[in-house]
């Protein structure tokens, strides 16, 4: 392994849990690293701390809004920067009117009259990679790897263009590792399933929620009259008006499972998104598979699956986990 990337992995491998932050710091200096090639003027690259900001930003607002991911140890606590990518999550929420998902890079602040406030969530985190991150990244067991300058009058970080060529060449290997340590980070701090797929879905942009029609057949079972009533205020709801809901929110289990599916109207729908159910709708919840599964045809994938969920106490145990 070339001697400048292997300080590079020596200093993710063994950086501490404190906060996820010097993943992201790593990740958007070797993003930044491919936009450099041999033609690129001067021997010298440094990289604005506002283009860093940004990147760091794009990471921790698709990791937040569609997966809601703890990136501490301390869940009463968050981190500056998470706060303020919070922050701004909401102000765009609101200001659409709805809390539909929407990756970082598909998004104009500008045009949403959000300027304001993505510029102020740019410079709090701007201001967090200058006074805690850039120089702590470099340290490790009380020595500092000099793998790049800091410019602080300029407010850039300094690399020479050969090292910075470096980082692209090898940016598959530091990206994958980097991901890599970041999931192991997200595992220690979030009780959710699937947390390896899911930063790795946020990186392919392969975010897509499945059509689910096909759980109809299954759900139907439930009403003998063939009216279909909403689980959760128990009213007839009319087909046109009729959405298939998780229990526990998608966004946590990053999967459909009949077991965790059921009717309600779309404005209850939308209006629930990522909240908690109470303990009264996964009581009923678990009733209601006790019921399906004795409804279901039997020697099918879906009941197999449903009878492995109802044996093994799905509900509860990964009700009991989403709320921490």
């Amino acid at each position: 392994m070339d001697s400048y990337i292997k300080q590079w992995h020596e200093l993710i491998l063994n950086c501490n849990f404190d906060n996820t932050y010097k993943m992201a710091w790593s990740k958007a200096l070797v993003e930044l690293s491919l936009n450099i090639n041999e033609d690129t003027k001067g021997e010298t690259i440094a990289f604005d701390f506002g283009e860093i900001a940004k990147l760091c930003l794009k990471y921790y607002w698709n990791q937040t809004i569609y997966f809601d991911l703890i990136q501490s140890p301390s869940f009463k606590k968050p981190p500056k920067i998470i706060t303020s990518t919070k922050e701004l999550i909401q102000e765009f929420f609101c200001k659409r009117g709805n809390v539909q998902p929407i990756r970082f890079e598909k998004i104009d602040f500008y045009s949403l009259k959000l300027e304001k406030q993505y510029e102020k969530t740019v410079k709090n985190i701007t201001n967090t990679l200058r006074e805690n991150v850039c120089w702590r990244f470099k340290e490790l067991n009380g020595y500092t790897y000099e793998i790049y300058g800091l410019d602080s009058s300029k407010r850039t970080v300094v690399f020479s263009k050969q090292k910075v060529l470096k980082l692209k060449k090898h940016s598959d290997f530091l990206f994958t590792f980097i991901n890599y340590r970041w999931t192991q980070m997200l595992e220690g701090f979030n009780y959710s399933p699937k947390i390896s797929r899911k930063v790795r879905a946020i990186d392919e942009d392969n975010i897509k929620r499945a059509s689910l029609k096909k759980f109809h057949k299954h759900l139907d079972l439930i009403f003998e009259d063939g009216q279909r009533k909403c689980f959760y205020c128990n009213e007839v709801i009319d087909d046109t008006d009729i959405s298939v809901d998780h229990v526990i929110p998608w966004s946590y289990m990053f999967s459909d499972d009949l077991w965790n599916l059921v009717y309600c109207h779309k404005g209850e729908n939308s209006q629930k998104s990522n909240q908690i159910p109470s303990e009264e709708d996964i009581i009923r919840l678990e009733n209601r598979n006790v019921l399906l599964l004795d409804r279901m045809e039997p020697k099918s994938r879906d009941y197999d699956q449903l009878q492995i969920a109802v044996e093994k106490d799905y509900v509860k145990k990964f009700w009991t986990s989403f709320k921490g």
